[in-house]
């Protein structure tokens, strides 16, 4: 017996068929093509050079999870095209309001770092072309410097996670390193609207480093500018805390912590002649105000090394330290050795106090059992630490490089003496 059968209805199982099954197949397998192809890469580039605003390199691109995008041999490079950044995965997850970062491992020198801060500033200050929070988890952090010598250090940072997160007026940076001991290093950046409508924004910056970090870290995210020249040599480290605010333009903050392992070739490196070996310097105290200096109490210690007689001639001639019987019974030797070196520098209105180290008998420096310099027996005017950065042929006062920018923030002659006159007349200072 046959079984009846329309032309119609087989033609039309076989369009619900096509279009039910075959054809969606087909979209996925296409879509698939197209999201391992040249095309979505580059797209996916362009869009988050676009939101970085540098130009970026990708090699490959997975979707490991919904909404998730794994780019493979990524590259970060500055505006001329200079890679100073390799990713070898980063994993980027975005919604509406937030974008969250995950790097696996991390190597950064120098000129990444000053990348990255760049990248930072502009988020802090351009609203309107970061309008999503970051986060950004690095799981193993390091920091690699090459020295004068060729030779590369690597110093293991750790996990590090970055914040930045906007709410209102208010834009925030937060940036947690997080270590064996207990507690996490920490620094926050707010910025926040000014005092009124036409006063630029303020900053309010607060850090605690309790793990020593290499202090070429912090130099390098200060950038350029007069403050971050200052160089301690390649294994200082340095610990703290600080506590700082830009308003109206001005800085005003306290600052407390230690700087190990300086080298005093590379510290010296600014003045006419320069000295060689090992310094710890304590910031036990430092304040500031109206961009200047108010106040400072910092202790140095070195132990053995060697320091070049023209400088020892500059502290006697320019700060009013004193020759010890060390020193005048090397007369016309180039350098002279040190078994040790200590001093306490206080700066204040009054000006500069350098006290000898009690370890040491009260001197400055000692040379054979014997004090190679001594202490000046006042105060010294803040401007005769100038006089030591000043380059040759200087007249009257530094007016250019590290000499004019120590003048700038030490403070003014006299503002001791102002305050101290105006608290006794019952004004206000």
């Amino acid at each position: 017996m046959f079984i009846p059968r329309s032309a119609r209805r087989i033609r039309l199982v076989r369009t619900v068929f096509v279009l039910g099954a075959l054809l969606p197949c087909a979209a996925l397998v296409a879509w698939a093509i197209h999201r391992h192809s040249a095309t979505h890469r580059d797209a996916l580039r362009a869009r988050w050079e676009q939101a970085v605003g540098l130009p970026i390199a990708i090699e490959s691109v997975e979707h490991p999870l919904p909404g998730v995008v794994r780019g493979r041999g990524c590259a970060l490079a500055t505006a001329d095209g200079r890679a100073v950044l390799d990713l070898a995965t980063i994993d980027v997850e975005t919604s509406p309001t937030e974008v969250r970062l995950g790097i696996g491992a991390l190597a950064c020198d120098p000129a990444g770092a000053g990348l990255l801060a760049g990248v930072a500033h502009e988020w802090l200050l351009r609203d309107a072309r970061f309008r999503r929070d970051v986060v950004i988890d690095v799981a193993d952090l390091a920091w690699e410097e090459r020295g004068a010598d060729g030779r590369a250090t690597r110093f293991a940072v750790g996990p590090v996670r970055i914040e930045c997160v906007a709410q209102g007026d208010a834009r925030a940076l937060r940036i947690v390193r997080r270590t064996a001991e207990p507690g996490n290093d920490e620094v926050r950046i707010v910025r926040s609207a000014g005092d009124d409508a036409t006063a630029e924004a303020r900053l309010d910056v607060e850090a605690a480093i309790d793990t020593p970090l290499p202090y070429a870290i912090v130099a390098a995210v200060l950038g350029s500018g007069p403050a971050a020249t200052l160089r301690f040599g390649p294994a200082a480290t340095v610990t703290g805390r600080l506590a700082a605010s830009r308003s109206l333009g001005r800085w005003a903050g306290s600052a407390q912590g230690r700087v190990d392992g300086a080298d005093l070739g590379t510290l010296t490196a600014a003045l006419p002649a320069g000295a060689a070996g090992t310094l710890d310097i304590a910031v036990r105290s430092m304040e500031w105000r109206d961009g200047r200096l108010a106040t400072g109490d910092i202790a140095c210690a070195a132990t053995s090394g060697r320091v070049d007689r023209r400088l020892l001639e500059a502290l006697i001639s320019t700060v009013g330290c004193r020759a010890g019987s060390a020193y005048v019974t090397a007369v016309g030797e180039r350098d002279s050795a040190f078994d040790a070196l200590g001093c306490v520098l206080r700066i204040g209105g009054r000006g500069v106090e350098l006290e000898g180290d009690a370890r040491l008998g009260g001197a400055l420096a000692v040379s054979g059992g014997r004090s190679l310099l001594d202490a000046p027996l006042g105060v010294v005017p803040a401007e005769r630490l100038a006089w030591l950065l000043a380059p040759p042929g200087a007249v009257y006062v530094p007016s250019a490089g590290a000499g004019a920018w120590l003048m700038s923030i030490l403070p003014p002659a006299g503002a001791a003496v102002e305050r101290t006159s105006q608290a006794e007349a019952g004004g206000s200072f």
